[in-house]
């Protein structure tokens, strides 16, 4: 109900702008065209000013007065065939030819308006005739360069059909892509629920499972009991991570997610982080590759989030990219600037996938992927985290060559 009384107020908010755009193109238009040029009866009132005006200041002084006054439009004087005008305009001999040009059917004058007014008395006529360029007449010029009779109302029609199109056209593209984005976000949340059922139902079941076999006694030896209990504090701890995750993602979305910022040395803080990961990769006989200046690289950070950013980062290294059997582990310092690098020379990240591996929810779809579950969490909340700190976070990586991940954070000091 929400979407769609949101759909109808877009559609009325559309309707109304394209409304208030088309009534602000009609002024332009008929402002800027149709009253900047001269009309017809400026035309008549200039010429019918100008006889009255030449018994007392005669023909020249009306005409200079005339031309100086309006300046689109040209005058002259036809008396006995003796033409006087002082503007560039061809010249009319008689009054037929006069006539002609006033009704439109004088060729040498097709590109101009013609009035004229008689004056003088039966012995002494002449006329006073004013000229106007068409395209200075009272016309849409402006927009269309042509008499405003021709076609303006259809014009203008088509133009608000134009206009609303465009705006109600702009809005329905928008709704479409807000409705098709709100379902994929549907559909993730709905695959999301699924995945975290299944990924705490393997882990709760172990730890079910193993618990009922300690609580009956079944084992043969103190060994393979203190193996059950080891069993069960690791799918504890998993399901402790999962729910972590969950609480961060619940966090950053509602916007409660808040930074305790504290001056923590960066590179302490991945010195005691990777010794916690120094028997896993003896363990396995994987190398691990440790470079982190001596001096100490200070900010004004919150500690514990940048150490679920690092501990996520190297566990997906370790749960995706061992093919290698490496994991490079980097600090440096740029300006104000402080970059950690986890490298992993596995199967990488396809490319198609580069560019949206940091959306919630998204999983990528190759063999980075596909071997362990996950809810497409992880790298959106270290994002998020690192985007929190004023940091930035990069993502290099080609198939089956591995995946370096930066994280680069603002430090004190220049």
């Amino acid at each position: 109900m929400k979407n769609r009384l949101r759909y109808y107020i877009s559609l009325a908010g559309a309707l109304a702008l394209s409304g208030i755009v088309f009534l602000l193109l009609f002024y332009y238009i008929v402002n800027k065209g149709f009253y900047s040029g001269v009309s017809r009866n400026q035309m008549n009132e200039a010429i019918e000013r100008g006889v009255q005006n030449i018994p007392e200041y005669g023909i020249e002084n009306t005409l200079k007065s005339l031309d100086e006054e309006y300046d689109k439009m040209n005058f002259a004087i036809l008396s006995d065939g003796i033409w006087i005008t002082y503007d560039n305009i061809p010249n009319i001999d008689d009054e037929s030819d006069l006539i002609d040009a006033i009704n439109g059917h004088n060729k040498e004058l097709d590109k101009y308006e013609v009035a004229a007014v008689a004056g003088g008395n039966e012995s002494d006529t002449y006329y006073l005739i004013c000229m106007v360029l068409k395209e200075n007449m009272e016309a849409m010029s402006y927009s269309f360069n042509m008499p405003r009779a021709n076609g303006m109302l259809g014009k203008l029609a088509l133009i608000g059909v134009v206009i609303t199109a465009v705006f109600v056209g702009i809005v329905v593209i928008g709704i479409q892509k807000e409705y098709r984005k709100r379902e994929n976000f549907e559909r993730a949340k709905r695959e999301l629920v699924s995945n975290i059922s299944h990924d705490l139902r393997t882990p709760l079941s172990s730890i079910i499972g193993y618990s009922e076999m300690l609580r009956d006694e079944i084992y043969d030896d103190e060994e393979e009991r203190r193996k059950y209990i080891d069993i069960i504090c690791r799918k504890a701890d998993y399901m402790e991570q999962l729910l972590a995750e969950l609480l961060d993602y619940s966090r950053l979305e509602m916007g409660t997610s808040k930074l305790q910022k504290e001056y923590t040395n960066l590179s302490e803080l991945l010195r005691e982080l990777i010794i916690e990961y120094l028997p896993y990769f003896e363990s396995n006989q994987y190398d691990l590759d440790v470079d982190l200046p001596v001096e100490e690289i200070c900010g004004n950070w919150d500690k514990n989030k940048l150490v679920r950013v690092f501990r996520n980062l190297i566990d997906n290294s370790i749960k995706y990219g061992m093919e290698g059997k490496k994991l490079r582990i980097a600090v440096s310092r740029h300006g104000r600037m402080v970059q950690v690098e986890i490298q992993d020379y596995g199967v990488g990240i396809a490319n198609h996938d580069l560019k949206k591996v940091r959306e919630r929810f998204y999983r990528a779809d190759n063999a980075r992927n596909s071997k362990s579950g996950g809810m497409g969490l992880g790298l959106y909340i270290v994002d998020e985290t690192v985007k929190m700190h004023d940091g930035e976070l990069l993502i290099e990586s080609e198939e089956n060559r591995g995946c370096n991940i930066i994280v680069r954070l603002p430090v004190e000091g220049s």
